[in-house]
């Protein structure tokens, strides 16, 4: 009795594993379309994006990388 419940679990688990892994593949590639609009909306925002905020940012860059260096050079002293 024992043999067979292993018999019909053994069976049960190479049926349903490929069953599960196909049902699985498809709720990712139903949200992977799902998503698609909205990557594609944010693509064309980010194209259509002004540049005055990269002005901004890259004084803030600019301002950070004269910060280290200004850091390099204090602790290049002591």
């Amino acid at each position: 009795m024992l043999y067979w419940l292993k018999v019909y679990a053994l069976v049960a688990a190479l049926v349903f594993a490929p069953a599960g892994l196909i049902i699985l593949s498809l709720l990712i590639w139903r949200e992977a379309q799902a998503a698609r609009p909205h990557t594609i909306n944010l693509q064309t925002r980010l194209k259509s994006r002004d540049t005055t905020s990269f002005v901004a940012n890259s004084f803030a860059i600019s301002r950070t990388i004269s910060r280290i260096d200004d850091r390099a050079r204090l602790t290049a002293r002591h």
